[in-house]
C-alpha cells in the first residue's frame, strides 16, 4: 500500500521537484551555476510550490461541495471526524498519521452513512515520508464481526495474493473472476457474501476495495473521486449491511454475544458499599450464563436469514 504510492500524482510532482531543487542547487554550490542550471532550480521551486497550491485548492473545493450537500439533504458536516476510522487496522488506516476530514454524516437506505477524506502519513525511513488522499465512504454495520476484504481483481490483489491473502471461491464465477476475498472465518464469509450480495458487488462499476471491521463497511476510492458518486459508492456497503444474515449476527456478533454490564456495576451502592459476596456470586453466574440471543434462538425458533427482497437497493442518489 504503501509503496504503491511512490507514484501518485502528488508525490511524483513532489520528488521530481525535490530532485530538481537538488541538482540545481548542489550545482549552485560547487560553482557551476550556469544560466540553465538556475532555470533547473527556479523549475523544482515552482513544481513543489505548485502540488502545495493544488492540494490546497482541490481540499478547498471538496469542503465546499460537503458543505452544500449536507445543507440539501440534511446530513451534518464534520471538519474532522479521526476516530471514527481510528479502530481499523489494514493500511492505510494504520499509518503513522492519518485524519478523515470534511466528512458529512446521514441516514440513507436507512443507515448510518458517512463520505468523506481520509488522509494519511507514513515516515518509510529518516529521508522519505510517504502522504496520500482517499475517497473513502463508511456505512455502519449492525455488529462487529471478523475482519472481510473484498479487492477488486487487478494488481492490488495480484500483490495481496504473492503476499500471501488467501482468496475464497463464491458461487458467482463472474464474482470470482472480478473480486478478491480475504477473511479470516470463511464460513462467515459465506454468510456476509450471499448470491443477492454477489449479484450486487459484481455489478458495481466503478470498483474499489471494500473493508467491513469493528462495526464499519468501509469502501476506499481514489482521492478524485467526487461526492455526486456518493449513492454508488455506498451501494456495495449497504447491499453486505441490508443482507446479513440474522443468525450470522447472534452467533458471531461481538455486542449480541456479549454478556452485558456486570450486576456489581449495575447496583446501586454495590461500589461503595464494601465487600458483597453476594455480588461477587451473582457477577459469576452473569458471565458463566449462555449467550441470551442464542437461548432465544433456540427457543423460538429460526429466524429469516435476511430481509424480503422489498428491501432492494434504489438506483437515486442520497436525499433525491
Amino acid at each position: 500500500m504503501w509503496l504503491a504510492q511512490l507514484m501518485s500524482p502528488r508525490n511524483f510532482l513532489r520528488f521530481l521537484g525535490a530532485a530538481l531543487l537538488g541538482i540545481g542547487g548542489l550545482a549552485l554550490y560547487v560553482g557551476y551555476g550556469t544560466p540553465f542550471m538556475a532555470v533547473v532550480t527556479v523549475l523544482g521551486a515552482v513544481t513543489v510550490a505548485g502540488s502545495f497550491f493544488a492540494d490546497s485548492a482541490l481540499a478547498g473545493r471538496r469542503r465546499r461541495e460537503a458543505q452544500a450537500f449536507a445543507a440539501i439533504h440534511g446530513w451534518t458536516f464534520h471538519e474532522h471526524l479521526t476516530g471514527l476510522l481510528a479502530p481499523l487496522s489494514p493500511p492505510p488506516f494504520n499509518a503513522t498519521d492519518t485524519r478523515y476530514v470534511d466528512v458529512i454524516k446521514g441516514q440513507f437506505r436507512g443507515f448510518e452513512c458517512y463520505d468523506g477524506t481520509f488522509e494519511w502519513r507514513v515516515r518509510i525511513d529518516d529521508d522519505l515520508t510517504l502522504s496520500s488522499r482517499h475517497r473513502v465512504a463508511v456505512v455502519r454495520l449492525a455488529d462487529e464481526l471478523p475482519r472481510l476484504m473484498l479487492i477488486p481483481e487487478g494488481l492490488s490483489s495480484a500483490i495481496s495474493k504473492i503476499l500471501g491473502g488467501a482468496d475464497r471461491d463464491f458461487e458467482s464465477a463472474s464474482f470470482n473472476r472480478n473480486w478478491r476475498v480475504l477473511c479470516s472465518d470463511p464460513r462467515i464469509a459465506h454468510d456476509m457474501l450471499g448470491p443477492r450480495v454477489l449479484e450486487r458487488l459484481d455489478a458495481l462499476t466503478p470498483r474499489a476495495p471494500m473493508l467491513f471491521e469493528r462495526g464499519l463497511a468501509v469502501r476506499i476510492d481514489r482521492e478524485g473521486e467526487g461526492i455526486a458518486s456518493l449513492a454508488s459508492r455506498l451501494g456495495g456497503l449497504i447491499a453486505v449491511a441490508q443482507y446479513l444474515p440474522r443468525h450470522t449476527v447472534e452467533d458471531h456478533g461481538r455486542f449480541a454475544n456479549s454478556p452485558g454490564p456486570l450486576p456489581s456495576m449495575t447496583t446501586p451502592g454495590a461500589l461503595t458499599g464494601g465487600y458483597r459476596p453476594d455480588m461477587r456470586t451473582a457477577d459469576e453466574r452473569h458471565l458463566s450464563r449462555p449467550r441470551r440471543r442464542g437461548v432465544d434462538r433456540r427457543f423460538t425458533g429460526t429466524h429469516d436469514s435476511s430481509p424480503d427482497d422489498d428491501g432492494r437497493l434504489a438506483s437515486d442518489p442520497p436525499g433525491r
